[in-house]
C-alpha cells in the first residue's frame, strides 16, 4: 500500500468511526427531545423546546432531482421517528435569489436547522452568515460553501474521483486519450470532481491523456452534443468520464448510436440507480456510488443533535465534516449495492 493509499484509508477509518459516533448521539439527544417541558441549557443559556411545540428543520435543495429525493427521504425518516420536528422539502428552482430567498423565509420563521444544497458556493454565505446569526444551524449536502457552519455531510468527491480515474485506467490498459464531461465552473464539487480525477490519472496512469475537458451543464441532452463534437475531432477517445450520472449516461446514448458500446470505457459520478442499471446492462462502465438515503439519515443525526440539545450556531469553533463510505460499482461490484439502497 502506498503513502497515499494508507492515508486515504485514515481518512476513511476517521469518517467512518465520527459518522457511527454522531449516529448514537442523535439517537439519545433525539429520545431526550420527546419527553418533558423546556429546561435551560447551562452550557448555552438557551432553552430546549417542549415535546408538543414541533421544531422547524427545512431543506433548501438545488432543484427536484433523484439526488436530494433521496437525502430528504433519508432526513425524513429520522426525523419522523422523534416526532418533535416538522420538517419541509423546498425547491430553489436553479437559482440563487430563490435559495437567498427561502433562506431569509425559514430564518425569520424561527428553524432551528437548515439543510442546505447551495446553487453558488460563494452567493449563499451571507444568507448563512445571516442564519448563524440567528441562532440557526446550517447543514450544507455534498455541495459546502465559503462561510463555515455547523457541517458539511458529502460524498468522497476527490478521493472517489482518483478511484475512478484508476479504475478507469485500468481497464483502457493504462494509454490513450480521454474526455471531461464537466459541470459549470465556480461549484465545490465539480473542482474536487476534476482534480481528483486528473491527480488520479497522473498517480495511476500518467501515459493517459485528457484531450478535451468541456462543460455540459449536468445535463444528459447537453452531454449527447458535447460529446459528438468532441469525438469529431477525436475519433480514436478511448475513455469519457461525465462528473456526474447524467452526463455520463449522454455519453453512453452517443456510444450507442454510434456503435462504441464496450470500445468506449464511460464512468460517471453519484451512482444513481438508472447508472447502475446500465452498467448491468453493459453500457456505463461504472461510477462512484454513495448511499444517498444513509447521506440524508446522517444529517438528520446531526440535525436532532442540534435542535433537541438547542446547541446554537455560535457555539461551533470548527466546521464538521462527515464524509461518506463509496463503492465504485463496476459489472464485478454492482451486484453488491442491495435495491433498497439504489436511489
Amino acid at each position: 500500500m502506498t503513502e497515499f493509499e494508507s492515508d486515504r484509508e485514515a481518512v476513511n477509518r476517521r469518517s467512518l468511526l465520527k459518522t457511527i459516533a454522531v449516529s448514537s448521539a442523535a439517537l439519545t439527544a433525539g429520545a431526550a427531545g420527546l419527553f418533558g417541558a423546556a429546561e435551560s441549557n447551562g452550557a448555552t443559556g438557551v432553552s430546549t423546546a417542549r415535546a408538543d411545540e414541533k421544531m422547524k428543520i427545512a431543506f433548501i435543495q438545488w432543484q427536484p432531482h433523484t439526488v436530494p429525493a433521496a437525502w430528504s427521504q433519508g432526513i425524513q425518516e429520522v426525523l419522523d421517528l422523534q416526532k418533535v420536528f416538522d420538517y419541509a422539502l423546498l425547491d430553489g428552482q436553479n437559482k440563487v435569489e430563490v435559495q437567498v430567498s427561502l433562506m431569509d423565509t425559514q430564518i425569520n420563521s424561527g428553524a432551528k436547522v437548515i439543510f442546505l444544497q447551495p446553487i453558488d458556493s460563494v452567493a449563499l454565505a451571507p444568507s448563512i452568515k445571516k442564519a448563524k446569526r440567528a441562532g440557526i444551524s446550517v447543514i450544507t449536502l455534498n455541495i459546502d460553501a465559503t462561510e463555515p457552519h455547523a457541517a458539511h455531510v458529502e460524498m468522497n468527491h476527490y478521493f472517489g474521483a482518483m478511484e475512478i480515474a484508476k479504475t478507469m485506467g485500468d481497464k483502457m490498459g493504462g494509454k490513450g486519450d480521454v474526455a471531461i464531461l464537466n459541470a459549470p465552473p465556480g461549484i465545490v464539487i465539480r473542482d474536487q470532481r476534476t482534480n481528483g480525477f486528473v491527480e488520479g490519472l497522473k498517480t495511476y496512469h500518467p501515459d493517459i491523456k485528457i484531450v478535451a475537458d468541456q462543460v455540459a451543464d449536468w445535463s444528459r441532452k447537453k452531454a449527447q452534443d458535447v460529446l459528438t463534437t468532441i469525438l469529431a475531432a477525436n475519433p480514436n477517445l478511448g475513455g469519457v468520464y461525465g462528473v456526474n450520472d447524467s452526463m455520463a449516461l449522454g455519453a453512453v446514448d452517443v456510444a450507442k448510436e454510434k456503435g462504441l458500446i464496450g470500445k468506449l470505457i464511460i464512468f460517471g459520478n453519484d451512482g444513481e440507480k438508472d447508472a447502475l442499471a446500465s452498467i448491468e446492462a453493459g453500457e456505463l462502465t461504472g461510477t462512484q456510488y454513495t448511499d444517498v438515503f444513509q447521506q440524508g439519515r446522517f444529517g438528520a443525526a446531526v440535525a436532532a443533535v442540534l435542535a433537541t440539545g438547542a446547541v446554537p450556531a455560535t457555539a461551533f469553533g470548527q466546521q464538521g465534516k462527515l464524509l461518506m463510505p463509496y463503492v465504485i460499482a463496476t459489472k464485478e461490484t454492482v451486484g453488491q449495492i442491495q435495491p433498497s439502497q439504489r436511489w
